[in-house]
């Protein structure tokens, strides 16, 4: 015979084991769309954009320069270390990004884009990237830094580009 003690304790553990369950299983934030999947997630977007003034881009979004066999594609964020907002920081830090530019005969330039921390944006003065007769430039990734807060995640990043013709 098993003693009454022990049959409690199983039941107490089986009680607080469904509880646990029901208590874990809500606590996923997530929305869904009408097709039933997680809206959550942003899906990577294909469109052109004129070869003639700024855009924005997240992380996977590929696009066409009109009137061109140009496109590129913002792989990722390679690192982000721009000094917070609100914090004295010795250093401006830097932020990184990977574009894919490609043309139509297969010619490939795989650019690492930079911006400084602390600078006004958009940031005009930066580098350019020259390919196939345009220039690239990389004014703004958002969002920056706030002191307090998570790094952003890799899909809520969005890169303000210019794109200007050499001739």
């Amino acid at each position: 015979m098993v003693p009454s003690r022990h049959i409690n304790m199983k039941r107490f553990v089986g009680i607080f084991a469904v509880f646990a369950l029901i208590g874990f299983a809500g606590c996923r934030d997530f929305s869904v769309n009408q097709d039933g999947e997680n809206s959550n997630e942003r899906s990577p977007r294909k469109f052109t954009v004129s070869g003639d003034g700024p855009f924005e881009m997240s992380q996977g979004d590929v696009i066409h320069v009109e009137g061109t066999n140009l496109t590129m594609e913002f792989r990722f964020v390679l690192s982000d270390s721009r000094c917070p907002t609100n914090v004295l920081c010795i250093h401006p830090g830097d932020a990184e990004i990977l574009l894919d530019i490609s043309s139509s005969d297969n010619r490939l330039l795989q650019i690492q884009a930079h911006i400084p921390g602390l600078v006004p944006t958009p940031y005009e003065t930066n580098n350019i990237i020259q390919f196939e007769g345009y220039r690239f430039q990389l004014l703004r990734l958002s969002p920056y830094p706030v002191d307090g807060t998570e790094q952003p995640k890799e899909s809520d990043y969005v890169a303000l580009i210019n794109i200007s013709s050499v001739f």
